[in-house]
């Protein structure tokens, strides 16, 4: 019965987060918990000159051809990201793939999405080891025994993605034509649930 309590509340919580706007939550404390200092840490005199570069080299850019300052930060609360990674993790485990990170990919919400159209976002994309590479799979679309990655449901939408290997990323500009097909017929493609997310709060816009 506990068990079973346990695993109502757990998906009520993420339903309840998936529908609502990320907000400011408190992170839970643990004081019996104890971790060491991440490799990837970082110390403020790495820190700063990291921030200045991107205020030097890209920031001017942007606002140059936007005519705004884009999209500084992407928010999304602990229980968020914790809810994703569990929801993920498990999909994977029931269908016998190996979550081996999330790759953090650059979009931007096109007129009408979200309330923040023009800015600058980021998709949440989970990775399996594929013939030694990490690349982007689709937990959702996956099953046992078939690993359906992002590129292959993207391609099926007419987007060319070309980012998970050097071989896709050379050939980026060579002509696809099943891309090319499915890209006129995406209106009549039915729409599917994907394994990626997004939704956070961003900053800028300020409202």
């Amino acid at each position: 019965m506990k068990n079973k309590f346990l695993v109502v509340a757990t998906l009520a919580t993420m339903i309840f987060t998936s529908c609502n706007q990320d907000k400011l939550v408190d992170a839970p404390t643990d004081k019996q918990t104890k971790v060491s200092r991440p490799y990837n840490a970082l110390n403020y005199k790495e820190l700063v000159p990291m921030l200045e570069d991107y205020d030097k080299t890209r920031k001017p850019v942007l606002e140059n051809a936007l005519g705004y300052e884009d999209t500084r930060m992407n928010y999304f609360s602990i229980e968020t990201i914790e809810n994703y990674l569990a929801y993920v993790k498990t999909l994977a485990k029931e269908k016998g793939i190996k979550v081996t990170g999330i790759n953090f990919v650059s979009a931007s919400y096109p007129k009408g999405m979200h309330g923040n159209e023009n800015y600058q976002t980021m998709v949440f994309m989970p990775t399996t080891e594929i013939n030694g590479k990490n690349i982007n799979f689709d937990p959702v679309q996956s099953s046992k025994g078939n690993v359906v990655t992002v590129k292959q449901m993207l391609a099926s939408y007419g987007y060319n993605w070309v980012y998970d290997s050097k071989e896709d990323y050379d050939a980026r500009n060579e002509p696809n034509e099943l891309v090319k097909q499915n890209f006129k017929n995406r209106s009549k493609r039915n729409d599917v649930e994907s394994g990626t997310s997004n939704f956070g709060n961003i900053t800028p816009p300020y409202n």
